[in-house]
Order: C-alpha cells, then structure tokens, then sequence
C-alpha cells in the first residue's frame, strides 16, 4: 500500500485539497480512490519544448523528484538527533552572535529549544498512532503523567499551536511562497513543512505527520531565524555545523584532524574548514551551510545558480587550498603532500544532484599542481555520520574511490553506515533525553504514552 499511496503523494494531494477544495466537495475518499488519484499524481509532471533543449535538464528533473521524494524516507531518531548535537551541544562551545538558548526559546514562544525537541517528539509520535490527529484532551489521561513530569503541558501546547494553521491561513502561506509556475505545481511550496497540522473545526489533523518532527531540525528553523535575525542567524547556524562536522570528523579512528588555516597578509585568508589526516589519504573539508530553497528544488533557474554557488564555492575554497599545498606554502606545513587527496564538500541538508552538478560542470578534479589531482566528493552531514562509523576501514574505502574519480564522478552515499554500529555523537544525543531511545521501537513509546 505505501509503494500505491506514497506519503509525498499524499503530502501533494493534501495540498491541492486544502488549496481548492470547499465544503460541498465531502464526500469521504475510498482506498481504491486514492490509489487511482496516486497514478494520476506519478505522471503529473509538465515539461515544456524549452525544458526539452535544457542542456541541464536532467539535474534539474533529478532534483524534483529526490526533493519530493527522500526526505519521507528519513530517520526521524537521526534528525531529533542531530538537531540535539548540532544546536544543543553546540552553543556552549562556539560563539555566536544571535543564537543563544534564550533567543531560540523565543523563536519557539518561550519553550526552550530542548524542551521544544520532546514535545514536537511527542506531538509526531501521538499523530502517528492516530491516524494524524492530535487531541489536547490526551494531556488530562493518567497515562500523560509521565510525560508531563518530562515536558511541561505548556511547552506540549505551544508547541502544538506553532503547528497548527487554518485553511485560510494555509492558503495564505501558499500564495505567500509559491514558486508560481504551473509547470512545477508538483513540486510547489506545501504549507505542510511548517504547519503540518490543519485545524478543519474538529482539532489539528496531520495529513503527512513525517513532516512534524522536521520543523525542530536546523532547517526548520533556518528561515525564521533568518526572518528574525537576518544574515547574522543564518552565520551562526553556519559556524554551529562547522563545529559539528569536525566532532564527527574526529570519531575517524586513526584521523589527526586539524582546523582551517589562516595565511596571507595578516592571516586574513582561510583555508578549508577542517583537514583529516590518515596514514595514506588527506582530506580537504569545506562545509557549507546553504540550503535549496522553494524554487531550487522544484528545478527552477535558481536550481543552477544555487549549485554553482554553493558548490562552485566551495570548490573553489577547495581549489585555492590545494594550490597552497602545491606551492609548499609554510602556514601549510603541518599537512602532509606525500599521500592522494579527496575534496569534500558537506552540505547541511543533501544535494541530492551535487556529484552531478560537478561532473557537469567539470569541477569534480582540481589540479593537483605539483601534486597528484584531486576529486571532489558533495555529501551532506548525514553522510558524514554514516561515513565515520566506518572507523579506521574508512580510509580504504575512500582510496577505493579516489582510484575510481578518472572514469567518473565520486559519490559516497553509497557507502552508508557500517551495519550494526551506531554514530556515537547521535546516540549519546538521543541518551540525554527520558525518552526515546534509538532501541525503543515507535509502537512502544505510543503504547507507554499514548495508551
């Protein structure tokens, strides 16, 4: 059934529903109805003559189709997680300029942003078990005493009411953010990202609740940051995923990893964010913090302006570092030149076409100079935390890889995570909360307290 009626289809249909349906449109929607209206979802994208003499369509329809599609299929222990390790733990060793715990309470109406975490935790396991429906009534059963020890009932209904709209106001923020093409209506803007709860009269109905627990991650927060605090929010939270990325860097057993490098009249140009040292490999990391917005991923032009650049960019932070390196430059002499060397580029959240992009555009070798040439890989810091599970088997795999950049471009998502080990930073993230733990399974929780 969920391969018949997928939850982005559903998310979609959702939308259109609330966008133009009306009170006389009531009757209920069978099964057999929805599968039908999910065949018709699946071949319901338009491509004019100009898209066809696109010579950059297929990143572009790429991007359409993995933007609408992966993010359903998302760990959600993995995001509550990382939004933990990223932004709590973070805070109290980077120095911000806007981000403080207070600042983000603010931002979530007075509920501290851990507290916050739990309670979106809750709301998304309650709608998961109830068909997408969240009753306030829950908090007054004897089997939420528990849970209110945890997490103030306040903190539970702000929390609920931050995600809660109207179909007035859905409409509103759709029009507010829409793409407005009718070409890429698919994958238009859904008001469901930020509010996935509807208030249709009789309580907040989640309609694609895989969608909740993702408004408390750093891309959730990502744009009402910036609406509050402008550029200044979007550098903190860029600063905060530096520092994450190298705590993850450093779980590569065996890895001496070392962080950017200032050179130049009065140090005042940096090098890449972070270097990992192995025995036979070096690796160059530049982190980006840069998002795809709305139109980016319905593959609109600001698709391929974006990618070039957030991942020109850093390619070329990339490059300007291992021309240094080439040159024998002394701020560089703490990094050895006798071994191959990867480019990585680490995005916050995935560039699902970003290998693509750099094969394209022939930015996925940098001559080595002096040196041998080096790829670059475009991975995400999911990838990241699956990578360093890998521990010191790591640097083999990625040889393997680097020995492979001369036929084609070197994408390592594929290598996952190393089965039956766990990222260290994520489950110790997930330890210092009550509940849940990684080895709960979802049912039990709801059982617990849910009743």
């Amino acid at each position: 059934m969920k391969h018949q009626v997928p939850p982005w289809g559903l998310a979609a249909a959702a939308r259109e529903s609330l966008l133009y349906g009306n009170e006389y449109r009531d009757r209920p929607v069978s099964d057999g109805a929805l599968r039908a209206l999910m065949l018709k979802f699946q071949i319901a994208m338009t491509l004019s003559d100009s898209d066809l003499d696109d010579e950059d369509l297929l990143i572009k329809v790429s991007t359409r189709l993995t933007y609408e599609q992966f993010p359903y299929q998302e760990s959600m222990f993995d995001e509550l997680a990382r939004s933990h390790a990223w932004m709590v733990e973070g805070l109290p060793q980077v120095e911000t300029k806007v981000i403080t715990e207070d600042s983000l309470a603010v931002m979530f109406d007075g509920v501290p942003l851990r507290e916050a975490i739990g309670a979106t935790f809750l709301l998304q396991v309650g709608a998961l078990l109830n068909g997408g429906v969240y009753m306030q009534s829950w908090l007054d059963q004897p089997n939420f005493v528990e849970v209110l020890e945890i997490y103030p009932r306040s903190s539970i209904e702000i929390m609920a009411a931050r995600l809660t709209t109207t179909p007035e106001a859905f409409r509103a923020a759709f029009k507010q953010n829409s793409v407005g093409a009718a070409t890429m209506a698919r994958f238009d803007y859904n008001p469901l990202v930020a509010t996935p709860f509807i208030d249709l009269g009789d309580g907040p109905v989640a309609p694609a609740n895989q969608l909740i627990l993702r408004t408390v991650t750093p891309g959730g927060l990502y744009y009402a940051g910036w609406a509050k605090h402008g550029k200044a929010f979007a550098d903190d939270l860029g600063h905060l995923l530096e520092h994450y990325i190298g705590r993850q860097l450093k779980l590569i057993e065996g890895a001496e990893v070392l962080p950017e490098i200032s050179y130049g009249k009065g140090g005042g140009t940096k090098s890449v964010d972070w270097f990992v040292i192995l025995p036979n490999l070096v690796i160059l990391v530049e982190v980006k913090l840069r998002r795809l917005g709305t139109a980016a991923r319905a593959g609109d032009t600001a698709l391929m302006e974006t990618l070039s650049d957030t991942l020109g960019g850093a390619r070329a932070q990339l490059t300007r570092t291992v021309e240094q390196l080439s040159d024998g430059h002394p701020a560089f002499a703490e990094i050895p030149t006798d071994r191959p060397m990867l480019g990585m580029v680490v995005t916050a959240e995935p560039y699902y076409t970003g290998a693509a992009f750099l094969f394209d555009q022939g930015l996925a070798i940098i001559p080595g100079g002096s040196l041998p040439d080096v790829p670059v890989a475009a991975v995400s810091a999911r990838d990241i935390e699956n990578l360093v599970t890998h521990g010191a088997g790591l640097e083999h795999m990625l040889l393997a890889k680097v020995a492979e950049s001369s036929k084609r471009a070197i994408g390592l998502t594929d290598l996952g995570k190393k089965a039956g080990v766990e990222n260290v930073i994520l489950s110790e993230a997930l330890d210092t909360y009550p509940w849940p733990k990684r080895k709960t399974q979802t049912t039990t929780v709801g059982e617990k307290f849910l009743g």
